[in-house]
């Protein structure tokens, strides 16, 4: 069981990195995108549009910057935050795996998310970071249950 959750991990891990690199792709041009725009409107005298690439680059690099620093860093330290250990033998070991693979899916629908909103902040719309706050509560509340409701669930079922 453990090798199939590796497994499992590992695949999830090489999505994490090729989403992050497209992220990583599409904030280099979404912020050479905003510069062009600031050069043109300094060029025609338009400074609404100057301060609308100058928010606009700096909402994509903000938005870059929490995707590729502040996903993996959450992630972690929601990992470290769960219990061990809360029950006995195989249960223990199914409450790990269950809130790795919950951790897993967790940073790739928030990075997901993430890159969704740096698409709308790139084309001038407004980002929704809303849903992005949402999917992290969600896949920490999961990680809580996988993690602490397994071993008590086989605790008073008797399993253990």
């Amino acid at each position: 069981m453990a090798e199939v959750a590796e497994l499992i991990l590992s695949v999830l891990r090489q999505a994490w990195l090729a989403l992050a690199g497209a992220l990583a792709a599409v904030a280099v041009l979404a912020l050479l995108s905003q510069t062009l725009r600031a050069a043109a409107g300094s060029a025609l005298s338009a400074r609404f549009w100057v301060w609308q690439a100058v928010s606009g680059g700096a909402a994509v690099l903000i938005l870059a910057l929490f995707g590729l620093l502040g996903v993996p860093a959450l992630t972690q330290a929601v990992q470290r935050a769960l219990p061990g250990s809360g029950g006995c033998g195989p249960v223990a070991e199914l409450g790990v795996l269950a809130s790795a693979l919950i951790a897993a899916l967790a940073a790739l629908r928030l990075l997901r998310t993430i890159f969704a909103a740096l698409m709308w902040a790139s084309s001038g719309g407004s980002a929704p970071l809303s849903g992005a706050l949402v999917e992290a509560a969600e896949a920490i509340f999961g990680m809580l249950l996988a993690s602490a409701a397994t071993p008590l669930a086989a605790h008073f079922l008797g399993a253990c």
